[in-house]
């Protein structure tokens, strides 16, 4: 009586090797991109959250009702003392180089801040406050409140890079853009209502992640600029990480 065949043989374990070696090619890239937009978008949240709610704290024990009557502002011309100003809330820290910003796209350089005029906060974000001197202020501000919209004034720029200095500091990969508002909250380029405050109230589209538009677009084959609002308004999540944009030109 023969006995019947047991285990496998050297050429179905090499076939079996090489089908897994395939599969493993095709979903590790795709694993490790997911992996990275849960972390990088979790950062992203945590850090904004606690910029926020430090200024929002810091106004409430102040007893005013925008940032910029906040103490720290009495000398708007000296950043050195607005930083000294707002380092009792937020815990700002000098930084010993420029900071530069890649596109997202092809990684060509697209931001240079100047070390003077950025503090690194505690939470690895940078806050940029060369427009304090010259704040802007929505010429259509009662369009702004109709449309729901809270940012009324652009107090200054906040850079929340989730690694800090440590590369790849791309827009849209680890470096996203917020506006500060007068409210003392952080909303993001791209999202609505910074949409809103850009088109003086006109149309939230136009300065929206999603309107198509160079500046603002948020996909893999853009820059990034407006990628912080795609992430809000998709429920903190990224979705666009290694998908690139199908040609729409004709062959």
């Amino acid at each position: 009586m023969k006995r019947k065949k047991t285990g496998f043989t050297l050429a179905e374990v090499l076939i079996t090797i090489a089908l897994l070696g395939v599969i493993a090619a095709l979903t590790l890239p795709s694993l490790a991109n997911n992996v990275s937009a849960i972390q990088l978008s979790s950062a992203l949240k945590t850090s904004q959250a606690t910029i926020s709610d430090k200024i929002d704290a810091g106004m409430a024990l102040e007893d005013v009702q925008s940032v910029r009557d906040l103490k720290a502002f009495e000398h708007p011309e000296n950043l050195n003392l607005i930083y000294e100003g707002l380092g009792k809330y937020l815990r700002l820290d000098t930084v010993e180089e420029s900071h530069t910003v890649f596109s997202m796209k092809d990684g060509t350089q697209v931001a240079v801040w100047p070390k003077e005029n950025i503090r690194q906060i505690n939470t690895k974000a940078f806050i940029y406050l060369q427009d304090y001197e010259n704040e802007e202020i929505s010429p259509g501000a009662f369009i702004v409140k109709q449309n729901g919209g809270k940012v009324l004034r652009k107090s200054a720029k906040v850079f929340i890079d989730v690694n800090g200095y440590t590369k790849p500091n791309r827009f849209g990969y680890d470096v996203y853009e917020y506006y500060l508002a007068q409210d003392g909250r952080l909303y993001p380029v791209g999202g609505s209502d910074v949409s809103l405050f850009a088109t003086a109230g006109a149309s939230e589209e136009t300065a929206n992640w999603s309107s198509g538009q160079e500046e603002y677009r948020c996909d893999w084959d853009s820059i990034g600029y407006g990628c912080a609002g795609r992430i809000e308004d998709e429920g903190w999540k990224i979705t666009y990480f290694g998908k690139k944009k199908k040609s729409t030109a004709k062959p």
